[in-house]
């Protein structure tokens, strides 16, 4: 099982002379800042057996209060550790996908009928004038049955190409469905696209479909639904956190233990959080 190893010099600046301070503490005689000995990882002070045992927990139950309770820490730290685990895992993305792949767009958010009684008082309801949930695009590999997601800020054609380009290489091969914004595809960026036009009741012709997508999005919206209301500005974690579990659901429960431990031992002190 991989671990999270000890500072053996300084984290700041990699220089292995110090002098010895108080409760485990050190100094650097280079750049003058003190460590400590215990695990540093994404900016939080842990050993690195809490680590593992929180990411062991977070796996299997993902709720911060029992992973509180079975760890014995702080609500707080542990909300804190989950959350750098979130972005750990919104980063730890597959590389650019070739062969077929199906792209397409949902949004996720609860009713305005839900909403608290102040954002409904304040905000007036936009009837007829869009809707107040977020948007959320998606493009699917079929050979590696991945997928690449993310949560933009707003529904406009150029973050939408910029995205699926993004996620493709230059032998990809693109089906979506007809919207508006699907059809200048081929032309603005040179790939094999073709589409399936749903207002037309047209759903698969042939190989040409967007059910895989489409699927995804279901399991997305149901484990979004299980967690109750979500702050906006931590959709994509949220978001994240779904999409890496989807993608490395083959993999055995001590494998993605493991690989989330490699991927926040890259995320020491100094690290941008």
């Amino acid at each position: 099982m991989y671990n999270i190893a000890t500072k053996t010099s300084c984290p700041y600046c990699s220089y292995k002379r110090y002098w010895k301070l108080r409760r485990a503490k050190y100094k650097c005689k280079k750049c003058r800042r003190e460590y400590s000995t215990r695990s540093y990882v994404a900016g939080v002070t842990a050993a690195a057996d809490d680590w593992q045992r929180c990411l062991d927990i977070f796996l299997k139950q993902r709720a911060v209060q029992a992973v509180s309770q079975e760890t014995g820490m702080s609500y707080a730290k542990t909300q804190k550790m989950l959350t750098f685990v979130r972005r750990a895992m919104l980063e730890d993305e597959p590389p650019a996908f070739s062969s077929i792949c199906e792209a397409n767009e949902t949004f996720v958010g609860g009713q305005w009928k839900n909403k608290r009684r102040h954002i409904r008082r304040s905000t007036p309801a936009r009837s007829g004038q869009g809707t107040f949930k977020s948007p959320v695009t998606g493009v699917y590999s079929r050979q590696l049955k991945q997928v690449r997601v993310r949560a933009i800020e707003q529904r406009t054609g150029v973050l939408y190409w910029a995205f699926v380009r993004s996620c493709l290489t230059k032998n990809a091969v693109l089906y979506t469905d007809g919207f508006k914004m699907n059809r200048g595809l081929k032309n603005r960026f040179g790939i094999a696209h073709e589409y399936v036009d749903h207002d037309a009741g047209e759903f698969v012709r042939g190989d040409i479909h967007t059910n895989a997508i489409e699927g995804f999005w279901g399991y997305l919206k149901r484990n979004l639904a299980s967690i109750g209301g979500i702050r906006r500005d931590r959709l994509p974690l949220f978001v994240g956190e779904f999409v890496w579990r989807f993608n490395y659901r083959t993999l055995t429960h001590e494998q993605r233990v493991e690989r989330l431990l490699k991927l926040l031992n890259n995320r020491t002190i100094g690290g941008n959080m």
